[in-house]
């Protein structure tokens, strides 16, 4: 999948996860503000991962070599992390794994995380907004 792939899927799904949260918190409590519907969003998971295969791959093999990973972006660094540590433990389970195509499968899975800060949250939805 193309990065800008990613970037779409991952803006729509962010967009979803709003209203997800606007829907199941507004029930209880007429007004909430924006913050605490973004933060209840970013909590509560994301659909897949969003990077490449290429990127997972690279990132994850770096990892596997004990070398550092050439990033400044904490949440990047995390979900890496995170997608290194659910690969170690797939390879761990199984001996039969064709080199680094179970990441393939790890990438689809369901992401404890968007891996983004609330002001890019935010700017998705601005960006959302505008286009409508």
């Amino acid at each position: 999948m193309k990065v800008d792939t990613v970037s779409a899927l991952r803006n729509a799904d962010v967009v979803n996860a709003f209203f997800d949260a606007v829907k199941s918190m507004r029930k209880d409590i007429p007004y909430i503000p924006q913050d605490k519907i973004i933060e209840h969003a970013l909590e509560s998971g994301a659909p897949r991962f969003y990077t490449t295969f290429e990127n997972a791959r690279r990132f994850v093999s770096l990892l596997e070599r004990g070398r550092k990973l050439p990033l400044v972006n904490p949440n990047k660094i995390a979900m890496y992390m995170e997608l290194h540590r659910r690969y170690r433990e797939i390879r761990e389970c199984r001996t039969c794994c064709n080199g680094y195509s179970v990441l393939e499968n790890i990438i689809e899975q369901p992401a404890p995380s968007f891996y983004i800060d609330i002001d890019t949250f935010r700017g998705i939805l601005y960006k959302s907004y505008k286009r409508k």
